[in-house]
């Protein structure tokens, strides 16, 4: 009788250690939910200012030599968070695909890739040609990543 006693009281105990974890875990499942909300809407806002900085670079003049420089540099800033962006989103595809949601992320991610070359065409008649020549490399890998999230998504 003793021995069940304790046998109850220990699986009584355990059972509430375990519980302990599982607290735990949904805690912080909801607090990683919290912040890849906010992330999202980061993110959303991060996508409305490239329409944005397209529609700004439109409405200004052609820029001179130290003007379109200083834009390069910008620029050159901007497109490794970009290609990481994109190479990201390639990477979720599968997942994405899989839970039905692929053809609205490619249209997305299309849409994206619609404003990266209007934005380069602007750039075009704005910067210098030499600067402009400087980061088109980079212009060109973020075409390319785009090409490659696309393919992944069809």
């Amino acid at each position: 009788m003793r021995w069940n006693k304790i046998n109850v009281f220990l699986m009584s105990a355990l059972g509430a250690v375990s519980c302990v974890p599982a607290a735990a875990n949904v805690a912080q499942s909801i607090s990683d939910m919290d912040n890849l909300a906010a992330k999202i809407g980061n993110a959303q806002k991060s996508l409305d200012n490239y329409n944005g900085a397209r529609e700004n670079l439109a409405d200004s003049d052609n820029m001179i030599s130290e003007e379109g420089s200083s834009y390069a540099k910008s620029y050159e800033h901007m497109y490794p968070v970009l290609l990481d962006a994109i190479h990201s989103a390639r990477g979720k595809a599968p997942l994405i695909n899989k839970s039905g949601l692929g053809p609205e992320a490619r249209t997305y991610l299309s849409n994206l890739h619609g404003e990266k070359r209007l934005l380069e065409d602007q750039a075009k008649a704005k910067v210098p040609d030499d600067i402009f020549l400087k980061i088109k490399p980079s212009a060109d890998q973020i075409t390319t990543a785009f090409d490659e999230a696309d393919a992944a998504f069809k």
